[in-house]
């Protein structure tokens, strides 16, 4: 069964270069999905849409023919549309699936889906009736497909920019002309974010300056992946020189050392990394602890929990804790995240450490719609940081106060010498004084291993760690091939760097490629 592709399966979604998706298999997955929908789900249609990719149209144009083979109605996002639009889309029409076709910050060269059930509810890897995307994979290997319909689907198209836009604004609390003054800058990577945010922030009124905002699949930075220096670079140069910063109608520039912030996307928009104007990047769990007071203002009620997950900076999570909630960890994957969201109804968001945010939405009387809106999220973070820049400022502080090595990895030959790697790493940290944890409060797998020396598992807003404090996660990547993820927090740089050492050491004697950052 090899040449039916089927590592494409992935723990989130779908995931693949377009050349082992030839049309003939990407017809037998449409198929699948299309028989998935209509005797699994019972849906009596479907949302699609499709990123940046320059491969996306055809796959879609594909699915959408047998969609519509078998009595489907689809709904169509025209052009280039971002993960958190497609979401909305999907909130919008609420009774249907939806697929994404894209490949988030992969190469250029991949393809993939994310797929959704009738009230965006995650399809994946034994998340969603009947095993979810396991049962999509069953249908695909056995090549069945539901029989053609009398009536053929309709094809109808939305454009949800308007009311994304109208909603996200309101989520955020900002008014029209709201941001008036605030100096943004924005990198779009050449991926499918540049529409919405550009008209979104023009709204708002900002002095935006925009990069790299045209959506051009062939991705001439590179990989459309925010966490890789190269590709941010020219974005991060422009930030700190200042030398866009907007001009006033003499056409002087403005008197202003920085840019208030600059904000960086990947390729579909639902990665977004966050950077104050000199520069200095702000990680995810202290931007999201920034943020906390302005969102549970929309969420009263007691026994509040946000999630998150197991890389976040546990200063960061004693900041959340300060919040009145409970955080609890979480572990890695979107699909997952927000089916936990799901079945914890006290839950009202989470943070990934990988520049994720995820919230319990409500629209139009219906939900909650646990997802993902990073369009909500940069104008709220723009507005926080404008309200109270010294708030961001104190964050960055405590930020300070720590060393962290940004998640990496390394490819080995076999999967069996990954996993002997794993816990030979798992084992070394034990011997100086780690405890590790590899289970949920709900007693789900992390399907990894949190490390924690001088750091207790359960945080609140009293805890204090360590003087030599140290965390250490590791995974396998459920998205690249032979392929394990790391990444290290600590008290201070010579305990991060002497971690980052060890792990190296050991990764070698089991075949370890080279170090590999995406």
């Amino acid at each position: 069964m090899e040449d039916l592709n089927l590592s494409m399966f992935r723990a989130y979604d779908i995931r693949t270069p377009s050349a082992s998706l030839p049309p003939h298999l990407s017809k037998r997955l449409a198929q699948a999905e299309a028989l998935y929908f209509r005797e699994v789900l019972n849906a009596p249609g479907v949302v699609v849409a499709h990123d940046a990719r320059l491969s996306g149209p055809a796959y879609l144009e594909q699915a959408v023919e047998e969609y519509t083979r078998v009595g489907l109605d689809v709904v169509y996002v025209p052009t280039a549309c971002s993960a958190s639009m497609f979401y909305f889309s999907a909130m919008k029409h609420p009774q249907y699936a939806a697929v994404m076709f894209g490949a988030s910050h992969n190469p250029a060269g991949d393809t993939g889906r994310k797929i959704l059930g009738p009230e965006v509810r995650p399809i994946a890897k034994q998340i969603g009736p009947e095993g979810g995307l396991d049962k999509i994979k069953e249908f695909y290997i056995q090549g069945q497909s539901a029989p053609t319909s009398q009536v053929r689907g309709r094809i109808t198209a939305y454009d949800p920019i308007s009311d994304y836009i109208d909603y996200s604004m309101r989520l955020a609390g900002v008014a029209e002309g709201g941001l008036s003054g605030v100096s943004v800058l924005h990198d779009y990577l050449n991926g499918a974010t540049g529409r919405e945010m550009m008209l979104a922030f023009r709204r708002a009124g900002a002095a935006l300056f925009p990069m790299h905002y045209t959506a051009n699949g062939m991705f001439p930075l590179g990989d459309p992946n925010p966490v890789k220096p190269d590709v941010v670079r020219p974005g991060l140069e422009a930030l700190k020189s200042g030398l866009y910063l907007p001009r006033n109608s003499d056409n002087k520039q403005i008197e202003r050392q920085n840019f208030l912030l600059g904000t960086f996307f990947d390729g579909d928009g639902d990665r977004i990394d966050f950077y104050r104007g000199d520069g200095q990047y702000m990680s995810s769990s202290f931007v999201y602890a920034a943020i906390l007071p302005y969102i549970k203002e929309r969420f009263p009620g007691e026994n509040l929990v946000v999630f998150a997950d197991l890389k976040s900076n546990p200063l960061a999570v004693i900041e959340m804790a300060k919040c009145g909630v409970t955080v609890q960890v979480i572990r890695n994957g979107h699909s997952q995240i927000k089916q936990e969201m799901l079945n914890t109804p006290q839950a009202f968001g989470a943070v990934e450490e990988s520049a994720h945010f995820y919230e319990r939405f409500f629209f139009e009387g219906r939900g909650p719609y646990c997802t993902e809106n990073t369009l909500y999220i940069a104008l709220l973070v723009t507005r926080a940081w404008a309200e109270n820049p010294k708030r961001f400022d104190e964050l960055l502080g405590i930020q300070a106060q720590t060393c962290r090595a940004r998640e990496w990895g390394y490819k080995f030959p076999t999967d069996s010498q990954r996993a002997e790697a794993l816990q030979a790493v798992e084992e070394y940290f034990k011997s100086i004084g780690a405890s590790a944890m590899t289970k949920m409060k709900s007693g789900l797998e992390l399907e990894a291993t949190l490390m924690r020396r001088g750091v207790p598992f359960d945080i609140d807003a009293n805890t204090r760690l360590a003087d030599d404090w140290l965390q250490v996660c590791h995974r396998i990547s459920q998205s690249e091939n032979g392929l394990a993820r790391w990444e290290v927090v600590g008290a201070n740089q010579e305990i991060v760097d002497d971690a980052k050492r060890q792990i190296a050491r050991i990764v070698r004697q089991f075949g370890a490629g080279d170090e590999y950052k995406g």
